[in-house]
């Protein structure tokens, strides 16, 4: 059984991994936990807290991916904090670093936390403010700016045919485009005379 605490802080859970070894042992009781949560319908991001934990095995490894992969599919995240140089170091040495989710400290994590809020806030009072013109349509803040009409088609495609046929005239017609033909012939009797 791993020795742990969960508490709430917001909209987070957080479970603190009370063992200074992460291995075999703790992986069942550390996928009951992180299923316990999940299946609480909570909807809130998860914590978890390394800071007393002071080495770790490949099971504990792949309870850290687990747990990450199960809160995804829960359309949610599993946040790893406080972890120690040697679990960074194999995170980093497996290339886990760039998938997980990890923090240096739970006051890190609330702090970006708050700041997304505050940007989500300040977003959302700059939005264009919608007023009811006078004939009843919706507008906003933004300035209108009318874009020119134009009625006569008939100039415009009369003045692309006249460019077209002025070309034509100066080559002398009309010209194929791409790579000139080799006649089969011709390539034949040059490939025998580099022999």
């Amino acid at each position: 059984m791993m020795k742990h605490s969960v508490s709430k802080r917001k909209d987070l859970i957080i479970i603190k991994i009370e063992e200074p070894v992460f291995d075999i042992r703790h992986a069942d009781s550390f996928y009951e936990a992180i299923d316990h949560i999940l299946d609480s319908k909570a909807d809130k991001n998860i914590i978890i807290d390394f800071s007393l934990v002071k080495a770790i095995d490949s099971s504990g490894i792949s309870s850290m991916l687990l747990a990450h992969r199960k809160a995804n599919q829960s359309e949610l995240l599993t946040i790893f904090v406080s972890l120690c140089q040697q679990i960074k170091d194999i995170l980093k040495l497996s290339g886990l670093d760039k998938q997980l989710y990890i923090f240096t400290s739970l006051n890190e994590v609330m702090t970006l936390i708050e700041a997304s809020r505050n940007k989500k806030a300040c977003s959302k009072k700059s939005r264009p403010h919608k007023t009811t013109s006078q004939n009843g349509t919706a507008e906003s803040d933004l300035e209108v700016i009318p874009s020119p009409i134009i009625n006569d088609d008939d100039h415009i495609i009369d003045e692309t045919a006249a460019i077209e046929s002025h070309s034509e005239n100066e080559s002398g017609g009309t010209k194929k485009r791409g790579r000139p033909k080799k006649s089969l012939s011709g390539s034949l009797n040059g490939s025998r005379a580099k022999k």
